[in-house]
């Protein structure tokens, strides 16, 4: 693993294609459970809101033509206008402001247990509800302070989030810590290594153009089968399932990023070595043994060492009769 210091800050030179195959290793033999997982997240954050669109929303363009007045605008324009424009409702934006701050920590603690070599499970991605006052309240101020740097230019924006970017791994490390302690954390722990996150994210732009072009085709589908928003939706969202197995990619990676950042990995391209509770009974066992074993060693080589000095003091014992015979 490369890496160099800058004060007490750990900064990553490993190249962005090994920090990839950190997250492949992490996910060996669970691309299942993280696909599903992944997935999941899609849904519970997609789904409820498309739900409340088509029950309770109301057309965008009543809202930018001020409930039908057109302002001059040519009626088959506005007609045109109406049709193509989606249905929106305010439930939908208060559902996913109250959700994403314990679905993120969820997730994160999800892909974090399993770099870590833990038992995980789809379910676990609701773990963060356990947290729900302080995740929510991560997730605002993370997002209050990413659109302050967003009002000056899109770069700082960018820039900003990817500062704040190690805050929710943080809290998922040590839920004891404050809120404004994790975003400082974070902060100073990308120091240094802010270009190296953002060309490790990009280095997935590949993939995901990739898994992208399905969403589009299922899209298309979805608005030759029908005209209903919330059919043309659905099939859009089974098209972005194709992103699931990218997006898992990319968040294992992410979390073998942190780890690296934290200073808890001690080999390139291998999970920090944390055993679940079996394995480490296992290691106990095996290394009361070690320790019995060395123990009756050392006390065969003291055995040892003693009849050697009995050997040598009976020597020298008749050496020194013979001596004082012959006088």
């Amino acid at each position: 693993m490369q890496e160099s210091m800058i004060g007490q800050n750990i900064v990553i030179t490993e190249p962005s294609k090994n920090l990839r195959a950190l997250g492949r290793n992490a996910l060996a033999g669970k691309w299942k459970t993280a696909i599903i997982t992944v997935i999941l997240l899609t849904v519970c954050v997609t789904l409820p809101p498309l739900v409340f669109d088509s029950l309770f929303g109301v057309n965008l363009s009543n809202v930018v033509t001020n409930d039908g007045y057109t302002y001059g605008m040519d009626a088959n324009l506005y007609a045109q206008l109406y049709n193509t424009m989606p249905r929106y409702s305010i439930l939908s934006s208060i559902y996913v402001l109250l959700i994403m701050g314990p679905l993120t920590l969820g997730i994160t603690m999800f892909f974090l247990a399993m770099f870590r070599q833990h038992r995980t499970a789809p379910v676990d991605l609701f773990l963060g509800f356990e947290q729900f006052g302080k995740s929510l309240r991560l997730f605002l101020f993370q997002m209050l302070f990413i659109f302050l740097w967003t009002l000056l230019f899109i770069i700082p924006g960018i820039i900003a989030s990817i500062r704040y970017s190690q805050a929710f791994y943080i809290l998922a490390d040590d839920p004891s810590k404050g809120i404004r302690q994790c975003m400082d954390e974070s902060k100073a722990m990308m120091i240094g290594n802010k270009a190296k996150y953002f060309w490790m994210t990009l280095s997935f732009i590949g993939w995901e153009i990739l898994s992208g072009i399905p969403a589009g085709i299922f899209e298309n589908i979805g608005r030759i089968v029908s005209a209903n928003d919330f059919v043309i939706a659905l099939f859009s969202l089974v098209g972005s399932l194709f992103l699931a197995p990218v997006t898992a990619y990319m968040y294992s990676t992410m979390a073998g990023f942190y780890e690296m950042l934290a200073g808890h990995l001690i080999k390139e391209t291998e999970p920090a070595p944390i055993q679940d509770e079996f394995q480490e009974e296992i290691y106990a066992l095996a290394n009361e043994g070690e320790n019995a074993a060395g123990e009756e060693a050392n006390d065969e080589e003291n055995a040892s060492e003693a009849n050697d000095t009995e050997e040598n003091d009976t020597e020298t014992k008749s050496e020194e009769d013979e001596q004082n015979g012959e006088v």
